[in-house]
């Protein structure tokens, strides 16, 4: 196979994968050119850790893919994705890097030409993207009344995806971690470019945090991230990750810890609870406000609208 790269290329992306052979090859399509404007094959090398899968992408796809695409299987894989998301930065070529902790995830068009148009302008921004999940409730919600891999792929089929990208938004909503979309902190991202450098010195992803698709780690990553003195935290306006079902542990699935008898625990404090055990105090969401950054479209006012509302309603309720 022919490479791609006379030079080394701008972004590496790691995608860490679990059981998820119907979601990565979507995924991946989503993160390169065509479907990803104002970029060049050769600006983006993708990493797909494949990370203990019983299940792992068909070869034959992973055959058809192009050569700025790798897929790693992992050796000694861990239930936590945060070994093999450390494993998968350092084999990264380039200079900025996008951890993807959750495989499972499509991403509108136009992430990585406004992420250069950044990095060709700001000495160190870090940039961040909300999620959001495909159907119309949160799928905790959403799996109660049946949602599915079979329904969400005909809600797919509804929008003429991937021809029509930005139509994702007509399918989805936010998630539990940006339900003021782009209007109020977020706690997480689920597609966050920043420099290698940057996360070297953060340590990368804590791999403390091991519990079963990692607990509080992607929120205590992109804490520290945008907290760090270096970063200048911009937030794109009017792009979005989009959460694919595939029975992930948040998502769809009880988290139980042997060491905890009261099975009345929810996964929320089994989660919280190691956070506090690892960083000595009680996870808090931070405050920070972001540069935010895009273009103010049609779809963005509605989406602001959405979260004006929602703002309101919790205003109204305290």
């Amino acid at each position: 196979m022919i490479s791609l790269f006379k030079t080394k290329p701008t972004f590496s992306v790691v995608i860490i994968a679990y059981n998820m052979a119907r979601e990565i090859p979507r995924t991946v399509q989503s993160f390169l050119p065509p479907y990803q404007t104002g970029i060049q094959s050769h600006d983006i090398e993708i990493i797909v850790m494949e990370n203990g899968s019983n299940s792992p992408v068909d070869p034959e796809i992973v055959a058809a893919w192009p050569s700025n695409v790798r897929y790693i299987r992992v050796q000694d894989p861990h239930p936590s994705p945060a070994q093999a998301l450390n494993a998968g930065i350092k084999l990264a070529k380039a200079d900025w890097v996008c951890p993807v902790i959750d495989g499972a995830r499509l991403i509108s068009p136009g992430i990585f030409k406004a992420a250069k148009d950044l990095i060709n302008t700001h000495p160190n921004p870090l940039i961040a993207t909300i999620g959001r999940h495909l159907g119309h409730k949160v799928q905790q919600f959403s799996v109660q009344d049946g949602y599915n891999q079979t329904v969400e792929d005909a809600l797919l089929d509804t929008i003429n995806w991937p021809n029509e990208p930005y139509r994702l938004f007509d399918i989805s909503c936010v998630g539990g971690s940006a339900q003021g979309a782009w209007l109020m902190p977020i706690a997480e991202s689920n597609v966050l470019i920043l420099k290698k450098s940057l996360y070297d010195n953060l340590g990368g992803y804590d791999e403390a945090f091991d519990i079963p698709g990692g607990g509080l780690i992607n929120l205590d990553f992109f804490k520290r991230a945008i907290e760090h003195e270096e970063s200048q935290y911009f937030l794109l306006i009017g792009e979005a990750s989009f959460h694919q079902y595939h029975g992930g542990v948040t998502t769809s699935r009880p988290v139980s810890d042997p060491s905890i008898e009261d099975e009345t625990f929810t996964t929320w404090e089994l989660y919280a609870q190691q956070y506090e055990r690892i960083r000595g105090v009680p996870y808090a969401l931070s405050t920070l406000a972001p540069i935010l950054y895009g273009t103010v479209t049609p779809r963005v006012q509605t989406e602001a609208l959405k979260a004006a509302k929602y703002i309101e309603s919790i205003k109204s309720k305290s």
